[in-house]
């Protein structure tokens, strides 16, 4: 058994914490930090299982308990080149390094939008893989990024 990390972001949730931090607690969702930001809900979980994918369906599936249906698991989604890099525990001039194809085998994913901004985002469960396969993410990151959920 792993213990995988994760965050959903419960887009549907508006309340006041302390009340919410009981609610999730008793549904089930004990090994989620519960967070806010901008008055966006989410929760930062720390779930063991056999596999990544029950982890996170039996963590949205505590989640819906509640009610709630607006969710988001945030390690299936796209990131920027900073965020990506804390969570692989790189540091952001190596990924770049990687991103220009200055490193590793020369066939780093391509941004998905945003090429206008000054942030590209990219497609975590792409670099996940990428990383995974250059040796440079471990498994248990690399099972929470590329899980169907």
């Amino acid at each position: 058994m792993n213990t995988y990390h994760f965050t959903i972001v419960v887009r549907d949730a508006r309340s006041d914490l302390a009340d919410l931090e009981d609610r999730f607690f008793e549904a089930g969702c004990d090994d989620a930090l519960l967070c806010s930001y901008n008055d966006t809900v989410y929760l930062e979980f720390d779930r063991e299982a056999d596999d990544a994918v029950t982890a996170i369906r039996s963590a949205l599936n505590d989640i819906r308990k509640l009610g709630y249906q607006d969710l988001i698991v945030e390690e299936q989604g796209f990131s920027t080149l900073s965020e990506m890099a804390e969570r692989a525990s790189l540091s952001r001039q190596v990924l770049s390094l990687y991103a220009l194809n200055k490193r590793g085998d020369g066939n780093f994913p391509k941004p998905m939008y945003g090429l206008s901004s000054k942030s590209a985002m990219y497609s975590w469960p792409e670099v996940a893989t990428w990383l995974f396969n250059q040796g440079k993410l471990d498994k248990v990151h690399y099972e929470v990024a590329s899980a169907l959920v």
